[in-house]
């Protein structure tokens, strides 16, 4: 009995091992967030965050010209990074920050 106490904590240990090294294995998420001005088909204007490497990977997701794009149908306005830029569009700004609180 002793032999398969033993055995079963192996092969506890290895599962775990085995599996923590699945979830480390991942790829790292990319670190900028942006911030997209979109227009709906319904011709609603949103804002949409994204995380991606740069602007340019933003734009690219939210145009969806990107696997991991915003849903069909929706027109890019412009993309920032909010934390050192601004939308061009004063009232946009605006109703960015009113969103945002």
């Amino acid at each position: 009995m002793k032999v398969a106490g033993r055995l079963s904590a192996l092969a506890v240990f290895c599962a775990l091992s085995v599996s923590a090294g699945v979830v480390f294995a991942q790829a790292k998420m990319p670190q900028g967030e942006f911030v997209c001005q979109v227009k709906d088909a319904d011709g609603e204007t949103r804002f949409v965050g994204i995380q991606a490497s740069d602007l340019n990977r933003a734009q690219e997701i939210a145009q969806g010209k990107s696997k991991w794009a915003v849903p069909a149908g929706r027109e890019l306005v412009e993309c920032i990074n909010p934390k050192t830029q601004t939308f061009k569009n004063r009232s946009a700004q605006k109703q960015y920050r009113e969103d945002v609180r």
